[in-house]
C-alpha cells in the first residue's frame, strides 16, 4: 500500500512539474513565502531576516533546501554558527564556491543585521 500512494505522491508531483514546465512559469515567478528573521544566537553578530524571495531569483528549486537541509518547521533547523562552518544549514550552499562564504568575515553583514 504505502509503495502505491508513494508513487502516487511522485505521479502528482511530476504533473505539476510538467504543468508549470508547459505553461512556462519559472520558479521566481512563484509567489515566495513571507520573510523571516532569526534571532541574534549568543555567538552571532546579529539577527538574519532569511528572504525565499531573494533565493529564488536564480531558479534555485524549493527542494534544494526544504526535506533535505531543512525541515518544513518553523525553528527546527540548526542555524547554529557550528552548523554554518561545517557546511550544514545555510553553509551548504554559502561555502564561497556556490555562492559567498558564510567563513568571510568580510560576507557576515550580507545577513547580519545589529
Amino acid at each position: 500500500m504505502l509503495k502505491g500512494k508513494r508513487a502516487g505522491v511522485l505521479l502528482v508531483a511530476a504533473a505539476v512539474g510538467l504543468w508549470f514546465l508547459a505553461a512556462g512559469i519559472s520558479m521566481a515567478e512563484l509567489k515566495s513565502p513571507a520573510d523571516f528573521t532569526f534571532e541574534q544566537g549568543k555567538t552571532s553578530p546579529g539577527k538574519v531576516t532569511f528572504s525565499h524571495g531573494k533565493h529564488m531569483v536564480n531558479d534555485i528549486k524549493c527542494t534544494a533546501c526544504h526535506f533535505r537541509v531543512f525541515k518544513m518547521k518553523k525553528g527546527s533547523a540548526d542555524t547554529s554558527g557550528e552548523a554554518m562552518h561545517n557546511n550544514t544549514a545555510c553553509g551548504l550552499c554559502h561555502d564561497g564556491k556556490k555562492s559567498f562564504s558564510v567563513s568571510d568575515e568580510n560576507d557576515c553583514a550580507t545577513c547580519h543585521r545589529k
